[in-house]
């Protein structure tokens, strides 16, 4: 090996991940002393600027082989990216990173790295990473009380599967099973036994489906799922357990038939389609020919919203706007439903509008991808640089515990972790919303057993269920990808019924009833004892460091300097023994077996190790 350098280490860049505007950080670069550069040189640019800079390293003390150069660099706040350039050597003249996340020589071509700077303006909630968050779509959870159809709905028997299409083929999503929020509140000690700390509502407005993310009211409860007075009731008593509830903002579209855009005149003969003075008229973006118009996907019943709309920005985030005003009513956060689809303009207003009415509210965003540096019509996110999102769902953890566990592709844990851990903020880093599956993915369970049909026709995904041999399989996976969900930097988010396996392949199928009285319950203790972990300080804002990550092994420790705990948590989906290595005694979470200074990791076993005596 001839240089050394990992972002991710502060051994090597003091301030691992993104940095604050302004604030000194050095960077620390290993070469093998049989190189002898004359000049060492770190080459900072911007890809969406003009700027380029360049940093001369001094070289320090060396040791093992190696000498050490330095340098301190603070930028403004922004997206860079850097490399290392050697002067006085005959070959590869560039150090950058490579496909194993290593530093590497260059000829030509070098590969850098990302650096993120950021300017935090807004307060990151303190309560966000204390507990679980678990989502709940409310028709499918709980059914307390009568839940009324309205229009043309079919009221479906509990426990049955989600309609996919009507007898003529249409999809119109208009089955409900009768879950209303007094149901949630009936089941609040069964989640705070879980250790849930917060509850993300799926949309809870007036919407024509039973997905409800075609908004016909933003200022109502759907009248399925009860009132504003149930909402405020089950905010206030869930306070009292101490669990937050944050709801699902969509504001990027509305639905056709809405009171905003009204084509079907179900609002009288108002509203943008119909009216070109309708005071919602510019909230949508209308072509030539005066009907057709903007829609979210070319879903032509989901108008989208133009963000830059003066009116629209302040009816949802003016003084008494919608945002704002369900804050108001008990709730402590919103997550911003395709959050890459909202122009800047509006996201700038809600982000602002929230932050006013509640400087502890949380802002969430869904995407999909690598959040730091993702591009969207052409326009670089800015969602970590300080002002914007205190989160973002974390699909890219997700899809790599799934590779890991199901595939034993310990790759795909180690890209994703490096991009988290280099490219994120610290504050965001330890309030990741970890997933193992969404209304929008397949079930965790059916994920890791299941026949793999994703991609074959709704008809082929409705007939399939696991086989016993498949269930007792994805049971055992699944365990070992909760106690990574777990344990890693941010907090776990479970989809209801996840923790009494449920099954079912994507939308509409994983979107089933919760299996109330039908559980397993072994699975159930098992997600019990992992939440009583998450009341540790070292889960809540320990730091992260990745021990090992290949041959179908995944090994890290958590520390925190605070509380003095250390823990090691390592999954072992190899065919061999793995030889984990510790430095005293330690206890393992689960089992409250005792090891000294190490133990063999079986096949197939994990383990939570907490340091007892050292």
């Amino acid at each position: 090996m001839l240089v050394k350098f990992d972002p991710t280490r502060e051994f090597h860049k003091s301030i691992v991940g993104a940095v604050p505007q302004d604030e000194k950080f050095a960077l620390r670069l290993q070469i093998n002393e049989c190189m002898q550069p004359s000049k060492v040189i770190v080459v900072v640019y911007s890809e969406d600027t003009d700027f380029h800079a360049e940093y001369d390293m001094f070289k320090d003390m060396n040791g093992a082989g190696f000498d050490n150069y330095l340098c301190t660099i603070s930028l403004k706040k922004g997206l860079y990216w850097y490399y290392f350039r050697l002067e006085g050597v005959p070959y590869e003249h560039y150090i950058g990173i490579n496909d194993n996340f290593e530093a590497a020589l260059y000829y030509e071509n070098v590969r850098p790295w990302q650096l993120s700077v950021y300017h935090k303006i807004y307060q990151t909630p303190s309560w966000l990473n204390n507990g679980i968050m678990y989502q709940i779509m409310v028709d499918r959870f709980c059914q307390v009380g009568a839940s009324v159809p309205t229009e043309d709905k079919i009221m479906r028997k509990w426990g049955e599967q989600p309609y996919y299409e009507e007898e003529d083929g249409s999809v119109t999503n208009r089955d409900f099973f009768g879950g209303t929020l007094k149901g949630i509140i009936k089941q609040l000690p069964y989640l705070h036994s879980l250790n849930v700390r917060t509850i993300y509502l799926n949309p809870i407005f007036k919407a024509y489906s039973n997905h409800k993310y075609d908004t016909e009211d933003y200022e109502i409860v759907d009248s399925m799922f009860g009132t504003i007075a149930d909402f405020t009731a089950l905010c206030q008593k869930a306070d009292k357990l101490g669990i937050n509830i944050i709801l699902d903002g969509v504001f990027n579209h509305v639905g056709v038939n809405s009171k905003y855009f009204n084509k079907n005149k179900n609002y009288g003969n108002g509203g943008a389609y119909n009216d070109a003075k309708s005071p919602y008229r510019d909230w949508f973006t209308f072509h030539d020919n005066g009907k057709s118009y903007d829609c979210w996907w070319n879903f032509d019943t989901l108008p989208r919203i133009n963000a830059s709309s003066k009116s629209a920005q302040q009816y949802f985030c003016g003084d008494n706007g919608i945002v704002p005003m369900w804050l108001k009513r008990g709730a402590s956060g919103w997550r911003l439903d395709v959050v890459d689809e909202i122009a800047d303009c509006m996201l700038d207003e809600i982000v602002r509008s929230a932050k006013e009415q509640d400087p502890q509210c949380a802002i969430i965003g869904e995407v999909w991808e690598d959040a730091s540096n993702k591009m969207d019509y052409g326009v670089r996110r800015r969602y970590f640089d300080g002002s914007q999102l205190d989160s973002v769902m974390n699909y890219p953890l997700k899809d790599a515990i799934i590779s890991f566990v199901r595939d034993r592709n310990a790759y795909a844990m180690r890209s994703v972790v490096f991009m988290i851990m280099n490219n994120y903020p610290l504050y965001v880093r330890n309030n990741l919303m970890n997933i193992l599956g969404t209304h929008d993915t397949v079930r965790i369970l059916t994920a890791l057993a299941g026949d793999r049909v994703e991609n074959s026709s709704k008809h082929i995904m409705s007939k399939r269920k696991l086989s016993e041999s498949q269930y007792k399989y994805g049971i055992e996976l699944l365990k070992m990808c909760a106690v990574l969900q777990y344990t890693m930097f941010g907090f776990p988010c479970v989809f209801y019924g996840d923790e009494v396996a449920m099954e079912g392949y994507k939308d509409p199928f994983c979107r089933g009833c919760y299996p109330w009285g039908k559980e397993n319950k072994l699975l159930l203790d098992f997600y019990r004892r992992l939440g009583e972990l998450r009341h540790m300080a070292v889960f809540r804002e320990g730091r992260f460091s990745l021990q090992y990550c290949k041959n179908s092994v995944v090994a890290f420790e958590r520390s925190s300097l605070n509380s003095g705990e250390k823990v090691t948590v390592a999954v072992n989906r190899s065919s061999e023994v793995f030889r984990l290595c510790f430095n005293g005694v330690y206890e393992d979470l689960l089992t409250g077996r005792t090891y000294r200074d190490g133990m063999d990791l079986q096949p197939d076993q994990y383990v939570i190790a907490q340091r007892v005596i050292s």
